[in-house]
């Protein structure tokens, strides 16, 4: 009985408050190159909408060329 409640448990979807994430440290060309490969990746396996994966991206750059031009 008791595995029969938990697997009820683990199948109910808990509504949860979604976060926004700010990256802060400024991070080398190389690995913003393969967050924006991973996010691409992520969109096609797991059917996620293009346009949040593009302003991700556009994000990433703009912030990148902020602190590119601080500098």
């Amino acid at each position: 009985m008791n595995k029969f409640i938990q697997n009820i448990r683990n199948k109910i979807q808990y509504r949860r408050e979604e976060k926004t994430h700010f990256i802060e440290e400024d991070l080398d060309c190389e690995v913003t190159d393969e967050i924006e490969k991973a996010l691409w990746i992520l969109k096609e396996d797991m059917d996620l909408p293009t346009e949040e994966v593009q302003k991700a991206v556009e994000s990433r750059k703009n912030k990148r060329t902020k602190t590119n031009e601080d500098n």
